[in-house]
């Protein structure tokens, strides 16, 4: 490829140009002295309806002139302060006495200006944080009930909540936003449905207004709120500490860790470039040292969603997270650790309470099924060994879907939180805990349980909750707190010997213990109680109804998985299976079952494997051989076949062992159907108790996409799909036999006119609402002419070109300037722009959005769709466009129909492959040009069709006529 020196160079020079404008020049001109601000500012909690605590000391900080004097006003006191330097000034209200009034919250300048925030209450403010649990909605959980009667009531009750909008940041920042302020109790189905029931639950016990101040985010670790200054003290967690140091430029480890970097940038594009001289492709890109990269990673949420809150006067913090560190281990009590202790530093509370959940239900019901059992243990392991913390049992709430992650019952977590906070911080004499593991003593064959009971909660009792029943069937079924069951055995408790084989045991309450046997345990070791990932109907409770925490001991110890030489040993297996060494043989995607192959024509036959492995393949009388090459890939061909209506076996053997056999081949015609999505999901379905009207075509076969992604970065091979299960395609006979799987309308009358007799037909139907340049291949677009600055956006993916190479050098250089600049701001003690706080500079390379359901950028549809399933010879391709196929650029749509049409040749390693498309008519699309393709099949269309039928007719009416 030769895209013109002159020109290469030009892109680049402005490229590196605007990269270092964008991090260098704009944070040197946005400085916190030199950016316009407004005159005078609040921290972001003060805000109108805001609730502030009672009965402590009361901060509140903002921003003005540096110099000027800044006086606040509110229930009747007046505090002043004076800007600093860097305009930064705070005050402290006396304590405050509750109030239901909305007030009026005055700040002014000596300057002259001032602002106000209105309604503001005075009551409890509660920090909540966590993960999707936490922020799930409560118009969608068993809280809905409650958020609807709130919502109707006809007067406001005093419970609101502010969430900090979404975000992470490599650097504390001291400004954020939330979206909707602070939603009052007419917006109870948007609070998240925790912070509802746990708030609801001590407003109506404590009469005054309730705030809760929350920062949430889903599929988070655990890492990412919290500071550095609980990372930095902690002795088992360095390396995360060290990781942020890296970050940060001041440091000498992140000096030590970018050049690094920068070496190991100029190496992936030396060894890039050497792997695919040699046929490969690129390796991985390094990333940048520390969390720069890690939109989740340590402190990232921390940064931009708690520190600005800090340090808004609250009584105390809930917490639910725990999924996203399901495998950590005891380690994650250490992290706990950090997290709270991170936090009381920060807010200046050393004895700020913690109140959190302990994980759900979730996973199969096999009690051999460790699952969440593990990091139950760890948060039981934070609870037992600190101080001011409160933990809430959860593994009793969702037993009616305990596959579900995200569990209905937020309601009973949320009520046993607030009793907590009930008993410890409101001095209610309530019960709070159920009963806690305390030791164990064997007898004989009899292991007796001795259980710690905090709080008013009585003796053990056999009791349930009715979660077995599903809620939304039968709401009445449940209850909380738990009734006793008389006569119920207790369930959950297994024991093990020596040889720690667990067997389920006998359990019966005995005063305040319980004592456990089983006849398959003669001298038990261990001990257990609900300790697997879904211990449905565990059934332990005290007389208050609150349940026991499960527990798992062995031989005096506390287990966890870590701890186990055969877990250990099993998972290492399980580890190197998955990511380790492969022994595999993988047939490229379009071989599978009932597969059609194209007549006539050489057929490509290829896969993955073992490198250096022989490969032989077997069809019909044909056979063929060859090695597995360096990249894991093979390859043979087969002779030209006849159209063939028999089945036969496609058999594939490997020297290692292994082999496949793809059953029940065709020879025949295969087309290539592309375009609007509505291709793969326009389906024949009959109305319900009608039966199928169209006629079985038993020689013609579907394989349709049914993945949800349809666009990737890089060209995938191994296969098209991310997902399994249901999202895996197959070959599907057009016969109506399945009644859950028919085919597709396109794909049905397509093939009914262009099938001629005894041929069989393959379909392959691959729909996505992208436009045709998405749908061009890399070396399409190599060759392509009228789109080079896409061409050249590509380039900064393939290290052989002269772009990338010298994007590196620039890239380079961004980084190291945008380093300087943040130590110098950081070294002055300046706050770091949110530009350069929330994200370093990013390696320049095509626009992909992985949230996004389209995209605009060349070839991505073509790295997901197509490239999985080529080379594969085909009868023809066709495009039937649907809106979104047009693009944003009308203009751009017939020159990139042409491009997509010109690069099938390459694409299925053929010839020639003939092309039919459908049109949207001028009337139809203003601006829309016509496509000169050479040889093409064209229609028009006027109207948006609500079925593919018509136009697969009269494309495969046509097809038939060309191609006879």
């Amino acid at each position: 490829m030769n895209n013109g020196p002159t020109r290469t160079a030009t892109v680049f020079a402005i490229a590196a140009a605007m990269l270092l404008l964008l991090f260098v020049g704009k944070g040197a001109a946005q400085t916190p002295a030199e950016k316009p601000k407004p005159a005078i500012e609040l921290g972001a909690p003060f805000a109108d309806n805001a609730i502030l605590q009672h009965q402590m000391p009361v901060p509140v900080w903002g921003w003005s002139k540096p110099g000027s004097k800044v006086t606040v006003v509110f229930a009747g006191q007046t505090k002043s302060a004076t800007a600093d330097k860097k305009g930064k000034w705070m005050v402290e209200l006396d304590p405050l006495e509750a109030s239901s009034d909305g007030r009026e919250f005055t700040v002014t300048s000596s300057s002259g200006e001032s602002l106000a925030c209105k309604g503001v209450l005075v009551g409890e403010v509660w920090f909540a944080s966590g993960q999707s649990n936490m922020e799930w909605v409560a118009g969608k959980a068993m809280c809905r009930d409650l958020a609807g009667t709130l919502q109707r009531s006809k007067e406001e009750h005093p419970v609101r909540e502010y969430a900090a909008d979404i975000g992470s940041a490599i650097f504390p920042c001291t400004r954020a936003t939330s979206a909707d302020g602070w939603k009052s109790s007419k917006q109870a189905g948007s609070f998240s449905a925790l912070s509802l029931a746990f708030a609801w639950t001590l407003y109506e016990e404590l009469k005054v207004p309730i705030g809760i101040l929350r920062s949430s985010h889903g599929a988070t670790p655990i890492e990412t709120w919290a500071a550095y200054e609980g990372f930095a003290p902690h002795p088992k967690l360095q390396d995360i500490a060290l990781k942020m140091r890296q970050s940060d430029p001041r440091t000498p480890e992140c000096k030590a860790a970018h050049e690094d970097f920068y070496n190991d940038l100029r190496n992936w594009q030396k060894d890039s470039e050497e792997l695919i001289k040699r046929g490969g492709s690129a390796l991985p890109r390094p990333t940048l040292p520390g969390i720069a990269d890690e939109w989740k990673g340590p402190a990232r949420m921390y940064n931009k969603k708690i520190a600005p809150l800090v340090p808004y006067a609250i009584r105390g913090a809930i917490w639910c997270q725990g999924t996203s560190n399901a495998g950590d281990g005891k380690i994650y009590a250490d992290k706990m650790e950090a997290l709270i202790n991170g936090w009381r530093k920060n807010w200046g509370r050393p004895e700020l309470r913690l109140y959190f959940t302990q994980m759900q239900c979730y996973g199969e019901p096999d009690p051999n099924n460790v699952g969440f059992a593990d990091i139950r243990e760890a948060q039981t392991l934070f609870f037992m060994r600190a101080k001011n913390v409160g933990m809430v049992p959860q593994h009793d709430l969702n037993s009616a879907r305990p596959t579900g992650i995200h569990y209905f019952n937020k309601l009973d977590p949320g009520r046993r939180l607030a009793r907590w906070a009930l008993a410890h911080e409101y001095d209610k004499d309530i019960p709070y805990a159920g009963p806690i593991f305390k030791s164990y003593t064997v007898d004989g064959n009899k292991v007796r349980v001795q259980f710690e009971q905090r709080g008013a909660g009585g003796s053990l009792m056999v009791a349930s909750k009715g979660m077995q029943a599903d809620y939304q069937k039968d709401p009445s079924a449940y209850v909380e707190p738990a009734r006793e069951t008389p006569g119920e055995k207790l369930k959950h408790f297994r024991l093990a010997g020596k040889d720690k084989v667990w067997h389920p045991a006998e359990a019966v309450i005995d005063g305040d213990e319980v004592e456990v046997t089983s006849k398959a345990v003669p001298q038990p070791q261990g001990v257990q109680y609900a300790y697997s990932a879904s211990p449905i109907g565990a059934n332990l409770y005290n007389r208050a109804g609150l349940p026991a925490i499960p527990f798992a001991y062995f031989d005096g110890q506390q287990m966890f998985n870590e701890d186990d030489p055969e877990i250990v040993a099993a998972a290492q297996a399980d580890a190197e299976r998955k990511w380790g060494k492969k022994t595999y043989l993988l047939p490229a995607t379009l071989f599978r079952d009932h597969a059609v192959i194209q007549r006539d024509l050489p057929v490509p036959v290829w896969g993955h494997g073992v490198p250096g492995t022989e490969m032989r393949v077997a069809f019909g009388d044909q056979k063929k051989q060859t090695t597995v090459d360096e990249f894991e890939r093979w390859r043979v061909t087969l002779d030209p076949m006849p159209a063939s209506s028999q089945g036969r076996d496609l058999e594939i053997h490997c020297s290692n062992g292994e082999a496949r056999t793809i059953r029940d081949v065709l020879v025949g015609d295969v087309w290539i159907m592309t375009g609007s999505r509505q291709l793969s999901g326009e389906l024949i379905r009959p109305k319900e108790g009608e039966a199928v009207s169209s006629r079985a075509l038993p020689l013609v076969r579907e394989f349709r996409i049914k993945t949800k992604a349809r666009r990737f970065r890089t060209p995938r091979k191994l296969r098209m799909e991310i997902g399994g299960g249901k999202y895996v395609a197959s070959w599907q006979p057009a016969d109506f036999d399945e009644v859950g799987n028919p085919p597709s309308v396109v794909a049905y009358h397509f093939a009914s006119r262009v099938q001629q007799p005894g041929v069989p037909v393959g379909i392959v139907t691959l729909g996505a609402e992208n436009p045709p340049l998405t749908w061009v291949s890399y070396e399409g677009m190599r060759k392509s002419t009228g789109f080079e600055k896409e061409r050249d956006d590509l380039n900064l993916a393939y290290p052989n070109t002269d772009v990338c190479k010298k994007a590196v050098v620039a890239y380079i250089e961004t980084v190291k300037q945008y380093n300087r600049k943040v130590a110098a701001l950081l070294e002055a003690g300046e706050e770091i722009p949110t530009e350069l706080a929330d994200q370093a500079p990013a390696f320049p390379e095509p626009y992909y959005n992985q949230w996004a359901s389209r995209t605009e950028t060349a070839t991505h549809t073509y790295n997901f769709c197509i490239s999985p399933l080529t080379p594969f010879v085909v009868r023809g391709v066709t495009w039937i466009p649907g809106k979104d196929n047009i693009g944003e650029d009308v203009s751009k749509y017939s020159p990139s129909l042409e491009v997509y049409a010109a690069s099938l040749a390459e694409t299925y390693g053929q010839e020639q492959v003939p092309f039919l498309y459908a049109q949207p008519a001028a009337s139809l699309v203003e601006g829309i040009g016509t496509p000169q393709i050479d040889g093409a099949l064209s229609i028009k269309f006027d109207q948006w069709p609500k079925s593919l039928e018509v136009i697969a007719t009269q494309l495969g009416t046509g097809a038939a006529e060309k191609l006879k």
